[in-house]
């Protein structure tokens, strides 16, 4: 490899290459890292993406299948006509988004793409290169290739996005005039106490590229991961405020009975009986981690609430907005 990959790139493309002339067709093979003028895909054949991210679900592929093929850009062109997802689900992190695609996951009928690495490497190369990237349509043809139907039960598509893909928000809308996009989102203080206990890449300096996440540049001393994790959920709630007229807004507090009281019907899913009692067995485990036990104590969110000052306004008025909402429909 001769490009300038991040170690999760380099993982992602841990496999034997495949040349691109043996391959009849590019079904079954997903995109997983954007260049200046290539893209690098990954085989998955017949599996499902069940796991709780697609990171998982490269890390248990078979060992015969880990396949890698390296194209131009305009292997794309086979996706310029799939059909747009269901919905794109953005979030603040910490929220239950996880959990939401986990449910919907569970479903035969939908394919659901949590955190898929694509998108965040074709942003990193549209901020960087707008000129060059294709923009919507690109993009368009990436979320089209993440979408292939291989099951013929398979009717719905929904993309988890990253936390900070909020910023990108126009983008997408550009792409996808008519798609509804969720925001998920949960209280400040609760958000940060989780990232305390683990946190997560975007609430740690450097880790996630400058122009994804925009934030304004007042310093921070050195070590001081709380005022910027606060930063960042300020930044990720006004966001959302500033385009709520774009959104579904969905509160943590509401799962997980809303997604079969009110999101199935919204999207026209209709599971079977014994696919929703699974899927309600499933609300009762944790999304992401077998071992979890539980959130941290209320106590930890208390703590938190002063240190969440700049952030907690534009959560009280996403929560007005939702309410209101609730309130013109009934």
């Amino acid at each position: 490899m001769n490009e300038n990959f991040s170690a999760n790139e380099r993982a992602l493309l841990r496999g034997r290459d495949v040349p691109f002339e043996q391959l009849e067709s590019l079904s079954g093979w997903y995109p997983v890292v954007a260049k200046t003028d290539k893209l690098w895909w990954r085989f998955f054949g017949e599996k499902r993406f069940s796991e709780p991210f697609f990171y998982d679900s490269v890390s248990r592929l078979n060992q015969d299948n880990r396949l890698c093929v390296q194209t131009a850009f305009n292997a794309l062109d086979a996706f310029e006509n799939s059909p747009a997802p269901t919905a794109f689900i953005f979030h603040t992190s910490r929220c239950g988004s996880t959990l939401l695609s986990q449910l919907l996951a569970s479903l035969p009928s939908c394919v659901v793409m949590s955190e898929p690495p694509i998108i965040d490497s074709y942003l990193s190369l549209y901020h960087a290169q707008p000129e060059q990237s294709g923009a919507e349509k690109t993009l368009r043809q990436l979320v089209g290739a993440l979408g292939q139907r291989r099951f013929a039960e398979e009717r719905h598509f929904f993309i988890k996005l990253d936390s900070w893909h909020i910023n990108s928000l126009p983008l997408f809308r550009k792409a996808f005039p008519d798609t509804p996009f969720i925001f998920m989102y949960r209280k400040p203080e609760e958000v940060l106490a989780s990232h305390q206990r683990q946190r997560g890449p975007q609430m740690v300096p450097g880790l996630v590229a400058p122009a994804l996440l925009d934030l304004d540049p007042e310093p921070l001393e050195p070590g001081e991961l709380d005022k910027y994790s606060v930063k960042v959920l300020r930044h990720f709630f006004k966001a959302a405020y500033d385009q709520a007229n774009e959104l579904i807004l969905l509160n943590y507090n509401q799962l997980p009975q809303i997604v079969w009281t009110d999101l199935l019907d919204l999207f026209s899913i209709s599971p079977v009986p014994a696919e929703l009692e699974a899927m309600k067995a499933r609300s009762g485990s944790h999304s992401k981690n077998a071992d979890f036990t539980g959130d941290p104590e209320p106590a930890a969110y208390d703590a938190n609430i002063e240190l969440c000052a700049t952030a907690s306004p534009y959560y009280e008025k996403l929560e007005q907005l939702r309410l209101d909402r609730m309130i013109r429909t009934m």
